[in-house]
């Protein structure tokens, strides 16, 4: 079973950029630190993205745009899915589409779902 994500995760853009994200309940915790919802993937920026070459017509990413893998069937907080290492979407960026973010590491090994 995947790990689920917390607030000590790392989760970065095709481009090296560090998506940030902040917990919206901290009515779970795995490791001392607030499992991570859909909704709080769904509200994450990116810091750092290196794809900024405006002559290629390249933009950078800056914020998550969709969540297309890793949302926990069982474990919910508040009624909202917990998100697993498993976890990837779209960013804002262009070009090329689509542009991904992912996991990668969990931060933590004590809390597992499916």
């Amino acid at each position: 079973m995947p790990a689920v994500l917390t607030t000590a995760s790392t989760l970065s853009c095709a481009h090296g950029g560090t998506l940030v994200v902040q917990a919206s309940t901290s009515a779970l915790s795995a490791g001392g630190n607030p499992v991570l919802v859909m909704a709080d993937l769904l509200a994450a920026t990116v810091s750092g993205c290196t794809n900024t070459n405006a002559q290629l017509g390249q933009t950078p990413c800056l914020k998550v745009t969709s969540v297309l893998a890793g949302v926990s069937n069982q474990l919910t907080v508040a009624g909202l899915p917990v998100m697993l290492e498993t976890a990837q979407g779209l960013t804002n960026a262009t070009p090329p589409l689509p542009v991904m973010w992912q996991v990668g590491s969990a931060g933590q090994t004590v809390l597992e779902a499916t």
